[in-house]
């Protein structure tokens, strides 16, 4: 009897454990059903999350892409506008070099003019009375070989017409210049003396300078003088401006140029060019004698045949200070007097 009682206990127990077991997995499964659900809303908000991250991805990229796009087209705009200013550039260049080229063609000097010495030195007199209060008056010296632009400030040369600086580096003077120039262009003209400028100065006030220039003329100079022409040349020296102290006519029978053609040109041709190669050799002799009996000489004043020129040059001494001066002089029609008076004049140019 007592085992059964036993025995219905434990029949009840077990009944009352299955419900309960059942009910916690029950339990259970409800709870990770919402862990699950609650995990796939977290996903399901990362997914929206990176849709819309996504989405704005793709519009930054699309306005890049517009961007790169329109910065092509700018470029490419650019570009173009680029090619065509540098088209434009180098036709408006071309047309500048082709009006400067007949500009300067049409360039002329207002006037060329010889001074003497007695007009030269009436000439400063007359620049020296010329004032201005507004302080414009330029005055440059520029060496042989020199331009003014490598004399003057460029803030200065800018105040120079461009027709000025053009007409300048067109004189070729073996002594230089100095340019007196107003900017008024009262006084615009230029002065190649007949000793060289030995330094580059300039001036900018209310007069011209002039001293510099009067001092070159003033100077006594030993000059040995050449005035070259085929069959008649003349040899002189002269210690100062007023007298030659030397000088000697050499004349020589030289055949005048022949016109006609064929074999008795050309025979006609070399003879005259045997006249001329003997008229040289007496006055190389004439020469050496000037230069034993006359040691200090501070220039050579060269003028005549330029190809007889260029013969003397490589005879006289290396330490000579040479002086080519272009004239007209015939010495068969001028005194030693009148051919001093000539090379020691000055060329005034009117720009």
């Amino acid at each position: 009897m007592r085992g059964r009682q036993i025995s219905d206990k434990k029949t009840k127990k077990e009944a009352t454990e299955v419900p309960k077991k059942g009910l916690g997995a029950f339990l259970g499964k409800i709870s990770g059903k919402g862990q699950l659900e609650l995990e796939i809303d977290r996903l399901n908000s990362q997914i929206v999350k990176l849709e819309l991250d996504l989405q704005s991805a793709k519009t930054q990229l699309e306005k890049k892409e517009a961007l790169a796009r329109q910065a092509v087209a700018d470029r490419q705009e650019a570009e173009a506008l680029l090619n065509q200013e540098r088209t434009r550039t180098r036709t408006l260049a071309y047309e500048l070099e082709t009006i400067r080229a007949e500009s300067q063609d049409k360039l002329k000097f207002c006037g060329i003019e010889t001074l003497s010495p007695q007009a030269i030195e009436a000439y400063l007199s007359k620049l020296k009375s010329f004032q201005t209060p507004a302080g414009g008056l330029l005055t440059a010296y520029m060496p042989p070989g020199t331009r003014l632009s490598g004399v003057l400030s460029e803030k200065v040369l800018d105040r120079v017409e461009e027709e000025t600086r053009t007409l300048l580096d067109r004189l070729d003077s073996d002594t230089g210049l100095v340019l007196f120039y107003d900017f008024h262009r009262m006084v615009c003209e230029a002065i190649a003396p007949p000793f060289p400028i030995t330094s580059a100065a300039w001036q900018l006030g209310h007069s011209f300078e002039v001293s510099l220039l009067e001092e070159s003329l003033s100077k006594d100079y030993h000059m040995l003088v050449l005035v070259l022409h085929a069959g008649e040349s003349f040899i002189g020296f002269a210690p100062n401006a007023q007298v030659f102290d030397t000088e000697e006519l050499i004349r020589s029978s030289v055949k005048e140029k022949h016109s006609k053609g064929g074999f008795s040109q050309r025979r006609f041709e070399r003879l005259r060019e045997e006249d001329i190669a003997h008229h040289m050799d007496k006055v190389l002799e004439a020469l050496d004698r000037v230069l034993e009996e006359n040691k200090f000489i501070d220039c050579v004043i060269l003028s005549g045949d330029f190809q007889l020129i260029g013969e003397i040059r490589k005879r006289l001494p290396f330490n000579l200070e040479i002086i080519e001066k272009p004239s007209d002089i015939r010495v068969e029609k001028a005194g030693g007097e009148d051919i001093l008076r000539t090379v020691l004049s000055s060329r005034r140019y009117l720009l």
